[in-house]
């Protein structure tokens, strides 16, 4: 029984890393994967391959070479040079989606409940820092619960609509598919493009992180909680989609379609829906702040908490005073270019390792190797 707890302890904390404001929101969906009509399925697929293999390739290497911290994966993946690009990278990578976070959350907040500017960034920076300088223990403990929770609100939202709407699937699937509606489509009309960006996008935000929950838990729980999650997340993503397009003549340029659905439950729970949103937000930020803290110093020791406070109320600040829509299009495109080179070095050492499925540790490995 406490195996199965701390499966779903993995599972819980992989879903509020991947359910970011873009996924709450459903504009992510949205994009990615409805804008595709009746090929949304083969986006959904590609993603949730790509997902399901970088994780466990993740937390399986973190496993085999004890790493003490996640960013040093890169190296064995990539080798000494290209590694240290990699490892560095990511660092400033999640630091700065730690500040288009607060950034988002200040939009959110000034948006739907009317507080001033800085508001939301602040409630979002204290939250962050709270949670981070517990250090990967505390944020497990945290994210493990959160998770459910915003994968529950998306899924009653899902279904209450996809039931409301079930009459219309099928003629908008049909208007959809002939372009009627001229949605935002990532991808350029190719869906296996769409899901491979989709589903590389965030590989370096998830490396670090699991190749340290791999390298400090037992391999078996945490691949039973990378494939938990995959199975919620993207089963929520087609009903998702589902929903989307059942009410798309409603939805088809909505900033936020999520609370647009969320209306047509009750007014009250667009409310509710709004501070999953900002959940959302949370429960991503907490691994991109820790992330980076983490490969400048221990997260047991004084430098640490000191360089959480330091680096969290910085991000709150440039969030704040500079405008970072541009961060969002330069650095999360380069992102997602970086992300398909890395996943091509990961096939290769994983192919040269025997794979993924043993998860022996690299001694072990090697002593079979000589004895053959």
């Amino acid at each position: 029984m406490k195996k199965i707890g701390k499966s779903l302890g993995f599972c819980g904390s992989c879903i509020a890393f991947y359910i970011g404001a873009g996924f709450a929101t459903m504009q992510e969906v949205m994009q990615y994967e409805a804008s595709y009509g009746s090929r949304f399925g083969l986006v959904i697929m590609t993603a949730a391959l790509i997902y399901i293999y970088t994780d466990i390739s993740f937390a399986v290497n973190g496993n085999r070479f004890h790493l003490e911290h996640g960013t040093d994966i890169f190296q064995h993946y990539c080798g000494k040079y290209i590694g240290t690009f990699f490892k560095w990278f990511s660092v400033v990578f999640c630091y700065l989606c730690y500040i288009v976070m607060c950034g988002g959350a200040n939009s959110t907040a000034s948006q739907q409940w009317g507080l001033p500017s800085g508001v939301g960034a602040a409630i979002l920076m204290i939250a962050v820092i709270a949670t981070v300088v517990f250090g990967l223990d505390g944020i497990l403990n945290t994210l493990s619960k959160i998770g459910p929770v915003i994968i529950v609100a998306l899924l009653i939202v899902s279904i209450a609509a996809c039931v409301k709407g079930a009459g219309n699937f099928q003629e908008n699937l049909r208007a959809v598919d002939s372009g009627k509606y001229h949605l935002t489509q990532v991808g350029n009309g190719n869906p296996f493009a769409s899901g491979a960006s989709y589903g590389g996008f965030v590989v370096i935000w998830f490396s670090s992180f699991l190749c340290e929950i791999g390298a400090k838990n037992r391999l078996k729980e945490v691949r039973a909680g990378i494939l938990s999650s995959a199975l919620f997340i993207f089963g929520v993503a087609v009903l998702c989609c589902i929903a989307l397009i059942s009410h798309i003549d409603q939805l088809a340029h909505a900033d936020i379609p999520a609370l647009i659905l969320a209306g047509l439950i009750s007014p009250w729970f667009s409310q509710i829906l709004a501070v999953i949103v900002f959940c959302g937000i949370y429960t991503t930020s907490v691994p991109l702040l820790w992330t980076s803290v983490g490969a400048l110093a221990d997260d047991k020791s004084r430098k640490y908490k000191l360089l959480t406070v330091i680096l969290g109320i910085a991000g709150f600040v440039i969030a704040c005073f500079f405008p970072y829509k541009t961060l969002v299009n330069v650095f999360y495109g380069l992102n997602g270019y970086l992300g398909f080179l890395l996943i091509a070095f990961m096939i290769v050492q994983d192919i040269r390792r025997r794979g993924i499925l043993s998860g022996k540790s690299e001694r072990k490995q090697n002593e079979e190797e000589k004895a053959a």
